[in-house]
């Protein structure tokens, strides 16, 4: 009786991004973190649907010399700004 040729198996190394704790990546402070959440919340508000939103946080803005979404996390002062030009969009609409 043959056997057919059978190549062993030889394991497989994976190759996917694996849970580290020490990452390279700084985490945003706290202070950032709050104004982000901030800024999302409203023009979640002002939007009211994720497509307007992720547009208008992400696209540079004449009104605000840059993008809402820096300029928010970056300040208080930042994040006011945001936050009034969304208040006017709201009174135009």
């Amino acid at each position: 009786m043959s056997t057919p040729y059978e190549p062993q198996a030889k394991p497989v190394a994976r190759r996917c991004m694996a849970f580290r704790k020490n990452s390279r990546i700084a985490l945003p402070a706290p202070e950032q973190s709050r104004r982000q959440a901030s800024v999302v919340q409203s023009a979640w508000r002002h939007f009211g649907e994720p497509g307007p939103v992720i547009a208008f946080l992400n696209t540079p803005h004449a009104a605000l010399d840059g993008q809402p979404l820096h300029l928010a996390i970056d300040s208080d002062e930042g994040l006011g700004r945001v936050e009034a030009l969304l208040k006017q969009m709201t009174k135009k609409a």
